[in-house]
C-alpha cells in the first residue's frame, strides 16, 4: 500500500473558491487500521471500483464531514470549521479546498457536485497482482454461503477439526499406501480427471474458508473469482472488508483458508480409509503440499498476508524500496521506514532481505527458462490440440474433455508470463523515463485485498 504520509499545504488557487464538494459515488470509509504497526494513525476508504486508498486523520476527517450531510448542505466555511473541531488544528477554507482539489479528488475519493465530467482517478496495478480476473461466484452468494458455514469457526468445532487433522496424518503414515495409489492411478488412468476436478474444488473450498472466516469477524466477504497471478492460475476471494477487523479478525481470515483444508483432509482421509481408493490419498498429499505453499511469503499467497497483519503493515511490497534506499550506508533513513513501529520495521526489515533474492532469483530463472518453456508447451497444446480432434470424430466425452482442460492448463501459465513481462517493463521504462512518485492508492483488495485469499490451481 501506498500511503498518504505528508501533510498538504493549506492553500489553494482563486479559481476553486465557492467550489461545492462530495463524497464521491460508492466511496466506502472503512474506518482506522486496528492494530497497525505504524506509528501514526491511518485510516481506509475504498472506491466503488475496488481499490483501497490509505490516508491520514486529516484526509479522513474531511471525508467524515463530507459524509455526514447532504452536498451543498453547509458551507465550505462551516465544513472547515468542523474539521478542525474534530482535527484539533485550524483548518481554513481555502486550506479545505486544497485538500479536496489537490489531494483527495486525484484519488477519486470526492466529486465537484456541479461537474459534468469525472475526474480520472488512478488505479494501483502492482507488478504481483491477478490479471485475467472472472467472477466463480457472486457476492451474494458467497455470503449466504458463508452465513451458513459460521458456525465452523466456533472454537469447540476448531479444536475439534485441528485433533482431527493431525489424526487424520498420524493414521495415514501409518495404513496410507502411497505406491499402491499411484499403481493404482496408472492402472486406471480414467482416475486423473478425478485429481483435476477434485484439486480446483478443493481449492474453491479453501476460498470459501477465507470468506466465512470474514463473515464470523463480522465484516462483508465479496466475490470469488479465478485469475492468473504471476505465472499460475489462481483462485481468490474479495475479502477487502477484512480490513475493518482488528488484527486477530485478520488473521483468522488469512488462515481460514488453510481450516477448510484441513476439513477436506478430514474427509478424504475418511474416505480413503473406508474406500481404500488411491484417488482420495493423491488428492489428499497434494493439498497438503499446496498448503504448505500458501505459507510462503515471497508472494501474496496466505503467508504473505499472515506476515502483513502480524506486522500491522497492509503493504509490504510497497516498503522494499524504502527499506533497501535506507540500508545504503550514508544514507537516512526513508520516510516509509522511518513512520514504522520499531517491530513491525524488524519484521519489515527481515522480510525484505528475503523476499528481494528469492523474487529476483526466480525472475532470473524464468528469463533463462523461456526459450525451454515456450517450445515445449506449444508442442505440448498442439498434441492436446490433436487429442480433442480425435475424441471429437469418436464421440470420446471424457477424452475430450480431459483434453480441453489440459489444453487451458497448458495456455494460462503462457499468458501470466507474457502478462508479467509486460508490467515489469512497464515499471523499468516508466522508472527510466521519470522519477518515481509514490502513488495515494493501495493495491486492489483482493485477498485479502486482494489478495487475500489467493489459491493456485494445479
Amino acid at each position: 500500500m501506498e500511503s498518504v504520509r505528508n501533510e498538504p499545504r493549506l492553500q489553494v488557487g482563486p479559481e476553486q473558491d465557492g467550489a461545492a464538494w462530495a463524497l464521491a459515488a460508492g466511496v466506502d470509509l472503512l474506518g482506522p487500521v486496528r492494530g497497525s504497526g505504524l506509528r501514526d494513525q491511518t485510516f481506509l476508504a475504498r472506491r466503488v471500483d475496488g481499490q483501497v486508498v490509505q490516508l491520514s486523520k486529516l484526509l479522513n476527517s474531511v471525508l467524515l464531514e463530507l459524509a455526514a450531510s447532504p452536498p451543498g448542505a453547509r458551507t465550505n466555511e462551516e465544513i472547515a470549521e468542523a474539521i478542525s473541531d474534530a482535527y484539533g488544528r485550524q483548518l481554513s477554507s481555502d486550506g479545505l479546498l486544497y485538500l479536496l482539489a489537490e489531494r483527495l479528488a486525484p484519488m477519486g475519493l470526492v466529486e465537484r457536485i456541479d461537474q459534468s465530467a469525472l475526474i480520472p482517478t488512478p488505479k494501483s496495478v502492482p507488478l504481483l497482482s491477478i490479471g485475467l480476473r472472472g467472477t466463480l461466484f457472486p457476492a451474494r452468494v458467497v455470503q449466504i454461503l458463508a452465513t451458513i458455514l459460521r458456525p465452523l469457526y466456533f472454537t469447540p468445532v476448531v479444536l475439534v477439526v485441528l485433533l482431527g487433522f493431525l489424526f487424520a496424518d498420524v493414521i495415514l503414515l501409518k495404513r496410507g499406501d502411497l505406491i499402491g495409489a499411484v499403481d493404482q492411478m496408472l492402472a486406471t488412468p480414467v482416475l486423473v480427471p478425478g485429481v483435476l476436478i477434485a484439486l480446483p474444488a478443493a481449492a474453491i473450498l479453501h476460498e470459501l474458508g477465507h470468506a466465512t472466516a470474514c463473515r464470523y469477524g463480522g465484516a462483508t466477504p465479496g466475490r470469488i473469482g479465478v485469475g492468473v497471478y504471476i505465472v499460475f492460475p489462481v483462485f481468490f476471494t474479495d475479502v477487502t472488508d477484512s480490513y475493518r477487523l482488528n488484527r486477530g479478525g485478520r488473521l483468522r481470515t488469512d488462515l481460514g483458508g488453510l481450516y477448510f483444508n484441513a476439513l477436506t483432509v478430514i474427509g478424504l482421509a475418511i474416505a480413503y480409509l473406508n474406500t481404500g481408493n488411491g484417488l482420495f490419498l493423491l488428492v489428499l498429499l497434494l493439498m497438503q503440499l499446496e498448503m504448505v505453499q500458501q505459507l510462503v511469503p515471497a508472494v501474496r499467497l496466505d503467508g504473505y498476508y499472515v506476515l502483513s497483519d502480524l506486522a500491522g503493515v497492509p503493504d509490504l511490497f510497497a516498503r522494499v524500496r524504502p527499506v533497501l534506499r535506507s540500508l545504503k550506508r550514508g544514507q537516512p533513513v526513508d520516510p516509509r521506514v522511518r513512520e514504522l513501529k520499531p517491530y513491525a520495521r524488524k519484521i519489515v526489515v527481515a522480510w525484505v532481505l528475503m523476499v528481494v533474492p528469492v523474487l529476483a532469483f526466480g525472475f532470473g530463472w524464468l528469463l533463462w527458462s523461456l526459450p525451454v518453456i515456450v517450445p515445449r508447451t506449444w508442442r505440448a497444446v498442439a498434441a492436446e490440440a490433436d487429442a480433442f480432434v480425435t475424441a471429437y470424430h469418436v464421440v470420446n466425452l471424457p477424452q475430450l474433455a480431459l483434453s480441453a482442460i489440459s489444453i487451458v492448463a497448458l495456455l494460462l501459465p503462457l499468458v501470466g508470463i507474457a502478462i508479467l513481462l509486460w508490467r515489469t517493463l512497464k515499471v523499468v521504462g516508466a522508472a527510466l523515463i521519470r522519477p518515481t512518485v509514490p502513488s495515494p492508492v493501495v493495491a486492489a483488495g483482493f485477498g485479502t485485498a486482494i489478495g487475500n485469499g489467493q489459491t493456485p490451481l494445479p
